[in-house]
């Protein structure tokens, strides 16, 4: 049975002001520049003498959304999505496509439905509808023009609604996403790949031997476009070998067991993200601790 992807409920929104509630989420807000617009919209809403209040307010957060898109959303990382698609007539992403970027990046609806049981359409679609209302008010006409400060009120709580439901989407959906992703990661695989990408152990003596990896943490660093990017942090221990076998049966060489911390980065395509047999790993076990000298008092 599928979920739909919802927001956290804010029970205290109701208690709020809509200045309030723009200015308490800033935090959330990915940059000065948000915060600033978050800020500008606030300022307007208690502008009651000015009978273009609801436009002037709709202007500055549909300027909030564009930035938004264009910040998070940016038309090369959405066309750069496997299943993304130029629609007819259109020579870049849609905004449509901007927010389904904003929630899931690259990862498939298929993937989302199938492997997380998790519906993002009603959510995505709740959004453009957001973005749409604004845009009626910000093109001001003589005929068109909210004046009755009852009706703007009603459309600036929608708003401000659709602001929090946003950056609360995009919060929210971060979390949904990755637990599974995590909580599916087969801690066993995940050895196996770093016992295969030990390379930087090959600087350190004649040869080596794997005696043990234990992976202490795994978490997700970032959803991207095409790849999924994970670090598993812990410890490889490995036999140190120098000289040839025959060196060491004659006295001639050493053998010793040294242990190293690892936290190694790896990328896995968004089409399969939990299958670890197509990783690539970019970054590797940290030997510094092998060329530090002792802690001088």
């Amino acid at each position: 049975m599928n979920n739909t992807i919802s927001v956290r409920s804010n029970t205290s929104s109701s208690s709020r002001t809509p200045e309030e509630i723009l200015r308490g989420l800033k935090d959330l807000a990915p940059d000065d520049f948000s915060k600033k617009l978050l800020d500008s919209a606030a300022g307007v809403i208690d502008d009651h003498n000015n009978f273009l209040r609801l436009n002037y307010f709709s202007v500055a957060v549909r300027v909030f959304f564009e930035h938004i898109m264009g910040t998070l959303s940016p038309d090369t990382a959405v066309s750069a999505c496997p299943w993304f698609q130029l629609e007819s007539g259109q020579d870049k992403p849609t905004r449509a496509q901007r927010i389904k970027y904003w929630l899931q990046v690259g990862l498939s609806d298929d993937f989302l439905v199938d492997e997380l049981g998790l519906d993002p359409d009603p959510l995505r679609k709740s959004l453009m509808q957001a973005f749409n209302r604004l845009s009626k008010h910000v093109h001001v006409r003589a005929d068109t023009v909210v004046i009755d400060p009852a009706s703007q009120s009603a459309e600036i709580n929608r708003s401000v609604s659709a602001v929090e439901e946003l950056l609360s989407a995009y919060h929210d959906c971060r979390s949904i996403l990755l637990e599974p992703l995590i909580e599916a990661l087969d801690e066993e695989a995940v050895d196996t790949l770093m016992s295969e990408t030990i390379g930087e152990i090959d600087e350190l003596a004649s040869h080596h031997y794997l005696e043990e990896v234990h992976t202490d943490d795994t978490r997700v660093l970032d959803i991207g476009a095409q790849f999924v990017k994970y670090q598993a942090s812990g410890t490889v221990s490995v036999l140190l070998q120098y000289g040839s076998n025959a060196d060491v049966r004659r006295g001639d060489g050493a053998e010793m067991s040294t242990s190293f911390p690892f936290a190694v980065e790896f990328e896995v395509p968004v089409e399969e993200p939990r299958d670890l047999r197509n990783a690539v790993i970019v970054s590797g076990v940290n030997t510094d601790s092998w060329f530090d000298g002792p802690d001088e008092e």
